[in-house]
């Protein structure tokens, strides 16, 4: 026997009708918020009858103040259809479907429009109509699929129901007896709480792209940290270092009460090796690495650096390290090119000019005379946010070649890198 839920007015939660239908059975099907199928195979040994059943199931509807309609029948296609139609509670004993159908409309059955149209200009109106027509009539003139839907019309459905899987929730609670304070005691619970939550990411699956700490503090407060590691990881050791290690950079201000733990899950990666490419660094290991990294230095110097669209030189943000994939040879092809050694920050330089060009170049151990030049190239930018502006030059020294440049708004020269 199956049930079919169908509510016509607005529900409180898209998922009310769903949550509904699982206090009796895991067996569920949901099409969207409603209508919602249930497979009630094997409940009369609770309910003494169908009827029980119903009014079970109406009771609980009302007691999370749902008035959803509530269809029993032998065949799923019947729970389905007459819930949509029929008000209250409908009961259908076996072979009762045809005839519960008979006159409901023609539209229940999601026809696409063209057939739809075909059958309303052969003058069928209701389920009842079509049901009425002969099965080798309906295939020559509508092709293998229309005795189906005849049969649809009848009730009779030997469709399986395909339950709705649970939505995937990887979270974790932990309440505690006495409050700890400091990260040793800590990692303990956390080992204790990330222990099952990676066991389930594993076992579905999946890695943990993300994940949120929050911890319930003795004077009220939360302390929440949020993770973003290199790579997805279900391993709990590794989640444990990194965590560990952003608490020490981020402690929270009181004793730790309770804590609780989200995960945002993603598919677990297929990576074929190669027998000739060299080694891949392990995620795990990456991303341990990267958070010890990011604990040593200042926030936002730690990662691989990203050029930014602009003119202006050497502009770039960090951003998160993920090595590539290995392509061969790293040199690009045709002729050497030159390289710069930037220097980081520009040298302030002294520069003597004559007629307008460099011609002595003073900047710590970069000394000595121009031997040769190139330039000037000048370029700005930023007038609207923080300008610059700045004649740039490529010099010989005996002691290499470098670029300077002289910073047009403050008036000074650098020596910017030497070029290699």
């Amino acid at each position: 026997m199956y049930g079919g839920l169908h509510s016509p007015a607005p529900l409180p939660s898209p998922g009310a009708l769903v949550d509904l239908a699982r206090e009796f059975t895991p067996r569920v099907e949901a099409f969207g918020s409603t209508p919602v199928l249930l497979d009630l195979q094997g409940l009369g040994r609770a309910w003494p009858s169908p009827r029980a059943l119903g009014e079970a199931l109406l009771e609980a509807a009302r007691a999370r103040r749902l008035e959803p309609r509530i269809v029993l029948a032998g065949s799923r296609i019947a729970a389905l259809l007459v819930s949509q139609a029929q008000e209250g509670l409908t009961v259908l004993a076996p072979g009762e479907e045809a005839a519960a159908l008979a006159p409901l409309p023609l539209s229940l059955l999601d026809l696409d429009p063209e057939r739809e149209e075909t059958l309303r200009g052969w003058g069928l109106r209701t389920l009842g109509d079509l049901a009425a027509l002969p099965a080798a009539g309906l295939a020559e003139r509508l092709g293998p699929d229309a005795p189906r839907l005849r049969r649809l019309a009848r009730g009779e459905d030997d469709a399986p129901l395909v339950a709705t899987a649970l939505p995937e929730s990887f979270a974790c609670t932990l309440e505690l007896e006495w409050p700890v304070d400091g990260l040793e005691p800590l990692s303990f619970i956390l080992a204790r709480v990330l222990e099952p939550l990676c066991s389930g990411l594993a076992w579905r699956g999946r890695r943990a792209v993300s994940l949120v700490l929050e911890l319930g503090l003795v004077d009220g407060s939360r302390h929440r940290r949020a993770l973003h590691p290199a790579a997805p990881s279900a391993d709990p050791r590794t989640w444990r270092t990194l965590l560990l290690l952003d608490l020490e950079t981020h402690p929270p201000r009181d004793a730790i009460q309770a804590l609780t733990l989200r995960a945002e899950p993603t598919p677990a990666r297929t990576v074929q090796f190669s027998l000739l490419d060299p080694a891949q660094p392990s995620p795990e290991r990456l991303a341990e690495t990267m958070a010890r990294l990011h604990e040593w230095t200042s926030d936002g110097r730690g990662g691989t650096p990203v050029l930014l669209d602009t003119h202006r030189p050497g502009a770039f943000v960090m951003g998160s390290f993920t090595p590539g994939p290995f392509t061969g040879s790293r040199l690009p092809a045709g002729p050497p090119r030159i390289g710069l050694r930037v220097f980081r920050p520009p040298r302030p330089a002294e520069v003597s000019l004559r007629e307008g060009r460099p011609a002595f170049v003073s900047a710590g151990s970069v000394r000595g005379a121009v031997l040769d030049r190139a330039g000037p190239w000048r370029v700005s930018g930023d007038w609207w946010d923080v300008a610059w502006s700045r004649e740039e030059w490529d010099v010989a020294l005996a002691g290499g070649v470098y670029r300077i440049f002289r910073d047009r708004l403050r008036e000074a020269w650098f020596v910017e890198g030497e070029l290699d």
